[in-house]
């Protein structure tokens, strides 16, 4: 039998060869390491990066070339925020809810031009975006904006009818708080709400007011105790939560003035046509922002979703008849979207059993589904943000 031969120990030399070696691998790793981290800070495949702090973006001012571009919003702060691209007063793109530590994507498509961008706390300073024409790009002839009238003339008569509604539960909250009766301003409250929502997408792009009316106490510096926290989300947590009027006065007030201001804008103003789906994605994709997976549906929750996929139905009306010529496999995809939603939302209503983990996922996964299918609408009709 042949004898195993003897291991002979490596030399001094291939030992400090081997050293060296590890040494300039673990540099490389290093590198790469770094390079990831700085690469989303400059253009590339990933987009932009901006990092919110406690007191504001880092960088400060951005600079990116028009067209489709994509953010990550990194929150380095103590507390969830939100990040937005706002033209004026007018909000272009949004992603709210950030976690502390986590990144978000946002993509927006930008025309030339000077944007705010907002930094976490409403308190905290804008940032600037910059957006610089390209040359070379090249662009896709669009829909005539004639084809547009229609569907936007039907889109302000309902408007109209629906802050004539939001006006009168406004004044009956109002009314009602004043009065100290907690059963008549809640129901009040569910009225106005639901039109409220109804009308999400035209008070997303006005962006203080939609801050006002809809903004929650996480994102404002003193949270709960505020002066400027007011709107919805502070008169639910004193109608439902502490199931009291108390205190809630102001709020109503500002309220029934916010809307009156609402009103005002909306009636001067024209809706640009890209908004139409656009706007009914972002606020879907703004509720499912704070809505984790791990985290249970409440009731208030689900008659918000209610609302909102109500309005999204009527924006998906208005643009059915261009989308049949145009594009009839995005509106294919589009209803089947909406009506899967629509069935299990329909489902827990019929329901009178609690809701489980499993109905809370495949409604985020319906929502988002429908969110994805709006966003499709803008390509398939050639429309620039």
């Amino acid at each position: 039998m042949t004898r195993n031969a003897e291991l002979v120990p490596p030399s001094p030399r291939a030992m400090r060869l081997g050293l060296v070696m590890s040494f300039l691998l673990m540099l490389f790793a290093l590198g790469v390491f770094i390079l990831s981290l700085e690469a989303v800070r400059t253009p590339n495949d990933d987009g932009y990066r901006v990092d919110v702090t406690a007191s504001g973006c880092e960088p400060n001012r951005l600079e990116v070339p028009a067209g489709q571009r994509t953010f990550t919003v990194v929150n380095r702060s103590d507390r969830a925020i939100e990040w937005e691209i706002v033209d004026g007063v007018m909000v272009l793109a949004e992603r709210e809810n950030i976690a502390p530590g986590l990144r978000q994507p946002l993509t927006a498509t930008l025309k030339a031009g000077d944007y705010a961008m907002t930094c976490g706390l409403l308190s905290n300073p804008h940032g600037t975006l910059h957006v610089v024409a390209g040359e070379s790009d090249a662009e896709t002839p669009a829909l005539s904006t004639t084809a547009f009238v229609g569907p936007l003339a039907e889109y302000r008569v309902y408007t109209t009818l629906q802050l004539r509604k939001l006006h009168r539960s406004a004044a009956e909250l109002r009314d009602a708080i004043a009065a100290g009766d907690l059963e008549a301003a809640q129901q009040a409250y569910r009225d106005a709400r639901r039109v409220d929502l109804h009308l999400a997408m035209p008070i997303g792009l006005f962006s203080d007011l939609d801050q006002r009316l809809n903004a929650h106490a996480a994102d404002f510096e003193q949270r709960e105790n505020d002066p400027a926290f007011v709107g919805f989300q502070r008169l639910a947590g004193g109608l439902f939560e502490q199931q009291s009027t108390a205190g809630l006065n102001g709020a109503a007030e500002q309220l029934v003035a916010d809307v009156d201001t609402l009103t005002a804008r909306l009636k001067s103003a024209s809706i640009p046509p890209a908004q139409l789906a656009d706007g009914s994605a972002r606020i879907l994709e703004t509720w499912l922002d704070h809505h984790r997976d791990d985290d249970a549906i409440g009731q208030h929750d689900l008659a918000d979703l209610v609302a909102l996929t109500e309005g999204a139905d009527k924006i998906v009306s208005l643009l059915s008849p261009l989308l049949e010529s145009q594009s009839p496999a995005t509106l294919h995809t589009l209803e089947a979207n909406l009506a899967a939603l629509q069935r299990d939302l329909q489902a827990d209503a019929d329901s009178s059993a609690s809701r489980s983990a499993a109905d809370d996922a495949d409604l985020l996964q319906a929502t988002r589904a429908l969110a994805r299918s709006l966003t499709g609408i803008n390509p398939a009709l050639t429309l620039e943000g």
